[in-house]
């Protein structure tokens, strides 16, 4: 008896959320499964927020979406839709999921609808409002998900994104620091990175960066002024900061231009025998084209869960974190995770600061 399946895509757009909905669509249909997925993530589940139709056939055959579609029932062909960037089944972030009253709507909706195995795909905010579902729907409906982050931030686990977005994020970094040698300049680059400053690490790492600064950083005047002066005593320089630092405090300006202001106290000021630039790159990471390794990840992720809430598996995550250590992590013990390990903080001055790199170690160790 074929079992009828909702995948529902959520949180922040990331590479490969699209390989995720063409892995789901072809394993599951192995199976027998009626592949279904929410147009716009969690808003479609609740009543009055979500365009229609809400829910839409999803399939891997282009001739089966023809006659679907031919019959009025709104179909979507996935079968090469493995490179797009974006995602046809996506919306604004929806904070208000967290309401009570929102889930218990999502929740009849799955029931009422019939489905009786659901997917969650995206972040640990999707994370989180799949654990709140789980209590609301009954057992006999199983239930998965699989991690799709810029920011990787889910405990045991890469998400599907984060190979891409740390090379594409490293690649615009590097640029600039070619640049920053070429005309003897300092560049301040702000990068994803809201919480954790995962990508910002790993990108920044990647291209060398002279100074990353993490969301978790808040510098004293003598490490600012330790900065400042460094920096006016170098020919080039590139300065990665995490989009998170200081977010409450600097309000809309941005974490680039709002950390060389900073500095500015302390002498370090744009002119025109040393250019000074604060450049903003955190969002034009939404919509790249995801790595094929990441097209990789997201398959394998599909194929495990697929075949594992098929067997009668439920709220279950698939991890993945390298070729001989994956499997699943119940819902239960799948964290948030904005932790760095020290091993990287070596790579975050590669100027020679005593004060800071102090600073960083104990704000790590804590």
């Amino acid at each position: 008896m074929s079992k009828k399946a909702l995948f529902i895509f959520d949180g922040g757009l990331a590479p490969g959320y699209t390989a995720v909905a063409v892995g789901l669509t072809e394993e599951g249909e192995k199976l027998g499964w009626e592949c279904w997925a929410a147009r716009s993530g969690f808003r479609s589940l609740c009543e009055g927020i979500s365009d229609e139709p809400r829910l839409v056939r999803v399939v891997i055959n282009p001739i089966k979406a023809f006659e679907l579609n031919y019959k009025g029932m709104p179909t979507e062909m996935m079968g090469r839709r493995i490179f797009y960037p974006g995602s046809d089944f996506r919306s604004e972030r929806f904070p208000e999921f967290a309401a009570l009253q929102n889930q218990e709507l999502a929740a009849k909706e799955i029931i009422s609808e019939g489905f009786e195995i659901v997917v969650y795909c995206g972040g640990d905010g999707t994370l989180r409002g799949a654990k709140a579902l789980a209590s609301l729907l009954p057992s006999k409906i199983k239930t998965g998900f699989i991690n799709i982050s810029a920011d990787s931030d889910i405990t045991k686990d890469h998400s599907v994104g984060f190979l891409s977005c740390a090379e594409h994020g490293a690649e615009i970094a590097r640029g600039l620091y070619e640049d920053a040698y070429t005309h003897q300049r300092i560049y301040f680059l702000e990068m994803m990175g809201n919480r954790s400053g995962r990508h910002a690490l790993h990108s920044g790492a990647a291209a060398r960066a002279h100074l990353i600064v993490l969301p978790t950083f808040s510098f004293t005047d003598e490490i600012k002024e330790e900065i400042a002066k460094a920096l006016m005593k170098r020919r080039h320089a590139l300065i990665v900061v995490a989009e998170g630092y200081k977010k409450e405090e600097r309000g809309k300006t941005n974490a680039a231009e709002f950390f060389k202001k900073e500095l500015e106290e302390f002498g370090l000021i744009d002119s025109p025998k040393k250019r000074i630039i604060a450049e903003a790159f955190s969002r034009y990471l939404r919509g790249v084209k995801p790595l094929m390794t990441d097209c990789e990840i997201a398959h394998l992720k599909c194929q495990m869960i697929v075949k594992a809430l098929n067997k009668g598996q439920t709220e279950i995550m698939a991890y993945y974190q390298s070729e001989h250590i994956m499997g699943f992590q119940p819902f239960s013990e799948a964290l948030t995770d904005n932790a760095i390990d020290k091993e990287f903080m070596g790579m975050i001055d590669r100027i020679g600061l005593k004060k800071f790199t102090e600073y960083a170690l104990s704000v790590i160790g804590q």
